[in-house]
């Protein structure tokens, strides 16, 4: 049989519950006896166990992601030595991906035709996109929004980094690890409006 699969691209801000996703549609398809993979970049070496958790409290175990890691040959090694192909691979946090394991993501899509499905952010705090989430944008198949709502109605777009006084932050490094306390899903108007009230802040504590 013909197995023709799909590269998806899943994007949403900080707290529009991708996590959640990925993993309600782990279950569906262990309901279903249908064979999955899930998958996570592992970019915080503190972490001791390979799970993938979502903000509302649910997980599941997964295989981790390394910086070196060629996703196409350990998939590759993974369905030779069980004798099964997946029918589906979850990837949590896709932003986090090189491009180059994008396109290997890719090839198994087309050589083995497992759909490939990637949750993750589009845009780091400075609303720059991300190279793995480029790179999705590039080739995935099929491209979804997973949409939340500002404070304020408006949809949000950018994941704000805070800091502890809850000013926004707009120097640093692309990746850095945090949940609530040092993010924001915010639209683009209050951003800007967040911004220019912090400036104004730093501006006043700096007056003789």
């Amino acid at each position: 049989m013909d197995r023709r699969g799909k590269l998806y691209f899943r994007y949403g801000t900080m707290g529009s519950a991708k996590t959640a996703l990925l993993l309600t549609q782990a279950y569906n398809f262990e309901e279903r006896g249908m064979e999955y993979l899930c998958l996570k970049p592992i970019i915080d070496d503190r972490e001791k166990d390979n799970i993938i958790k979502s903000r509302i409290g649910i997980s599941r175990k997964c295989e981790w992601i390394r910086q070196e890691t060629d996703i196409y040959e350990f998939i590759k090694h993974l369905f030779e030595d069980t004798l099964v192909v997946k029918d589906w691979i979850l990837i949590d946090e896709a932003q986090f991906l090189s491009p180059e394991q994008v396109d290997q993501l890719s090839r198994v899509v087309d050589d083995y035709g497992s759909n490939v499905v990637c949750y993750g952010l589009r845009t780091d705090f400075q609303s720059k996109m991300f190279p793995g989430s480029q790179r999705l944008f590039e080739i995935a198949d099929t491209i979804d929004e997973i949409k939340s709502t500002c404070s304020c109605g408006r949809k949000t777009i950018i994941n704000a980094r805070i800091d502890s006084r809850g000013n926004i932050v707009t120097d640093g490094n692309q990746v850095e690890i945090g949940g609530d306390d040092r993010y924001v899903a915010l639209c683009r108007r209050c951003w800007r409006a967040r911004r220019l009230e912090s400036r104004e802040r730093n501006a006043l504590k700096f007056e003789p």
